[in-house]
């Protein structure tokens, strides 16, 4: 099967550096069939079959987006590139889509090495916590119990959190992964516009959201319009395709407003979604009528910010981690030592 290579766990290495080298070698002269079939070569383990494959395509005229949807790569790499089909720039969009999807990848490795360590204490802590739980505080309530002792105050809010830590931790996962679960379910039903609105009241994911939409939109639009289309060419181009509903949803708004005689940036100010910039930047492009120019920059500078959100981010989140590890090594400590002291102190 063409697309069982790519399933494997580090398929996304693999996709980003195969669309990134496809790019490349057509820019260097190679024909399509050509570049595709020297890749599989060295990517897929059935090249044989898959070339023979995308040959047959090829001669059938698929285009790129729907051999590469065959070849089970990301719906986002594929949009990419059936905007690219449009409007002209494939090599470019190529490349550029390889570069990103080697970040993501990267940026998803180095997020699972950040997790790693700190995960595994958590299971440590949660072990200890069990273990103690089971054999230590049975000992100590019948110690107590000799001695006539009654834990008071802040030991016994400790003790309490000794016995109860197992059971609120797992009670607190299986909350979270129903509740995850259940989001992620309820999400997938939604409607494209329902699916926006969610998305932008939700605190720290609507700022990726919007950034991630607005990127995409500009990107496109800007090579669209530097293709020779107009703008509501573009917009109808972005409502044809199918991968990405989200930025149809926004496209069919964004041209009903257009054809009421409202322009490109007042139309952008009525849709929710995108960044509170882009309807400035699109007024701003429409006035001086280097607006593919100016979105193609915006683009780039959402890349940016993109890039910085995530570094600051994973920079933050494993110390946080271990902060709260170390908060937990801290009151077990604490809810064992503190009540051998109250008695001490009680003899």
């Amino acid at each position: 099967m063409i697309a069982g290579y790519w399933r494997k766990r580090k398929a996304g290495k693999y996709q980003g550096e195969f669309i990134l080298r496809l790019g490349e070698m057509l820019n260097q002269g190679f024909t399509m069939s050509q570049a595709l079939e020297f890749l599989l070569m060295n990517f897929d383990r059935n090249h044989h079959k898959s070339i023979q494959k995308i040959r047959s395509e090829l001669n059938d005229g698929t285009s790129l987006n729907e051999i590469l949807h065959m070849l089970n790569f990301p719906s986002m790499i594929c949009l990419q590139v059936y905007f690219a089909e449009k409007h002209g720039r494939l090599p470019e969009t190529l490349i550029y889509a390889g570069e990103h999807w080697k970040k993501t990848e990267e940026a998803k490795e180095k997020l699972a090495k950040l997790l790693q360590y700190p995960i595994f204490l958590l299971f440590l802590l949660f072990m200890l916590l069990l273990l103690l739980n089971q054999f230590l505080m049975p000992r100590f309530e019948e110690l107590y119990a000799a001695l006539s002792f009654a834990p008071s105050g802040s030991t016994l809010l400790l003790i309490a959190f000794l016995q109860q830590g197992p059971s609120f931790i797992l009670l607190a996962a299986a909350g979270l992964a129903v509740a995850s679960l259940s989001f992620f379910f309820h999400y997938q039903r939604q409607t494209p516009r329902s699916k926006i609105n969610w998305m932008v009241k939700i605190p720290v994911p609507s700022t990726y959201f919007t950034l991630f939409l607005t990127r995409l939109f500009a990107k496109e639009v800007s090579y669209l319009l530097q293709s020779g289309f107009a703008v509501n060419e573009v917009l109808l181009i972005l409502q044809e395709q199918t991968m990405h509903p989200i930025l149809r949803q926004v496209a069919l708004e964004m041209n009903l407003h257009l054809v009421t005689g409202q322009s490109l940036a007042e139309s952008a100010e009525q849709v929710s979604g995108f960044v509170p910039e882009l309807p400035r930047i699109l007024r701003h492009g429409e006035t001086n009528g280097r607006l593919a120019q100016e979105l193609l920059l915006f683009s780039q500078f959402c890349d940016v910010i993109i890039e910085k959100k995530i570094k600051r981010g994973l920079a933050v989140l494993q110390p946080a981690i271990f902060l709260f590890v170390g908060l937990v090594v801290v009151a077990i400590y604490l809810s064992v030592m503190l009540p051998m002291f109250q008695m001490m102190g009680s003899i």
